[in-house]
């Protein structure tokens, strides 16, 4: 399993946060499953036994908030849905296609109609398309138990690896929508209960190219949504803290600047004109007070590092030679919001 699941590239996952499930013994297992409906929810501290590779991400709300994982091989199907099952997921991202040419990039884990993986039926049962995404729902069902599990699928097609979305917009527009069929986010007392319950899973070919940006992007919309604040720096070295590979390029460091205050100039009705004649993004120190960030609904304070050397971009990204260059790029362009 664990040889099988790294053919493509390096095993990205560290011990500290990888995601375990249980086997499923015969006689065993399944007495178990008939007694007790909640036992897979109930063994959620437990220690498991196998493992696939993927990652458990913090969110804004949430410590494991997400998945990070490998788009599943031919021989990873049946562990894929297994965890998607154990830890209750919601909705499956899927960042990738299927083939580029004659390169696979990810098995097709899910058929036409009903498919049994091990102890899971997997149905499909409906398609939506639109010009960027695919939206699917499935009905998962143990095959000992009669609950049945709605599961949504999104997949973005116009991402190609090592690069960024063609449409920031319809990737937006896809993140809003398959928020809506999320849980609502919890409160104080419910994020310090010991739930390793994960609704949503994200995964690309190799789990960290397009996954590690999109990631990223939920968290700092998050962020600004909620506080009116977004820090890239910490959220990119949390994040390669969890999945080495992620955010691996100065590149995708600067699009997640661009990309929010992009989003909210939209969200704001304000098109991209003459700075002089709109309100420029706040950008602030970290040294700053922090209390002006939730003075305007329609403010975003970027932070950014106080100084450029502070982007150990050995372990972020490629810094430019030119320091004047690398500072100019970690501010990145005042866009209104």
């Amino acid at each position: 399993m664990e040889d099988e699941g790294t053919q493509k590239g390096d095993d990205l996952h560290n011990d500290f946060n990888r995601v375990l499930f249980k086997c499923e013994e015969e006689g065993k297992r399944d007495s178990e499953l008939d007694s007790n409906d909640d036992s897979d929810e109930e063994s959620d501290c437990e220690e498991s036994d196998k493992y696939i590779n993927a990652s458990y991400i913090s969110g804004y709300w949430l410590q494991n908030a997400m998945i990070a994982t490998q788009g599943p091989l031919q021989g990873t199907i049946s562990d894929f849905w297994s965890m998607i099952y154990q830890r209750k997921v919601k909705v499956v991202i899927m960042l990738t296609e299927l083939k580029d040419g004659t390169q696979e990039l990810c098995a097709q884990y899910w058929g036409e109609g009903k498919e049994t993986y091990d102890n899971l039926s997997v149905e499909l049962k409906d398609t939506n398309c639109s010009p960027s995404y695919t939206v699917r729902t499935f009905h998962l069902t143990h095959v000992k138990r009669k609950e049945i599990r709605e599961v949504f699928q999104y997949q973005y097609h116009k991402w190609k690896a090592f690069g960024h979305p063609e449409s920031l917009q319809d990737l937006v527009a896809m993140i809003q929508s398959l928020k809506q069929k999320l849980p609502a986010p919890p409160t104080a007392i419910e994020a310090n209960v010991c739930n390793k319950n994960v609704p949503l899973v994200v995964h690309c070919c190799d789990g960290s190219q397009q996954t590690g940006i999109l990631c990223a992007l939920l968290n700092l919309l998050d962020s600004a949504e909620t506080e009116g604040v977004i820090d890239v720096f910490q959220v990119v070295k949390s994040l390669r803290k969890a999945r080495p590979g992620m955010i691996s390029t100065f590149e995708d460091y600067q699009f997640l600047y661009d990309a929010v205050a992009r989003v909210y100039s939209a969200q704001n009705g304000q098109p991209q004109t003459n700075q002089s004649q709109e309100q420029n993004v706040n950008i602030h120190n970290d040294s700053e007070e922090g209390e002006e960030a939730n003075s305007s609904t329609k403010d975003v304070c970027i932070v950014v590092p106080e100084n450029e050397k502070d982007v150990n971009m050995e372990e972020h990204s490629k810094v430019p030679a030119d320091s004047r260059e690398a500072e100019n790029a970690l501010n990145g362009p005042t866009i209104p919001v």
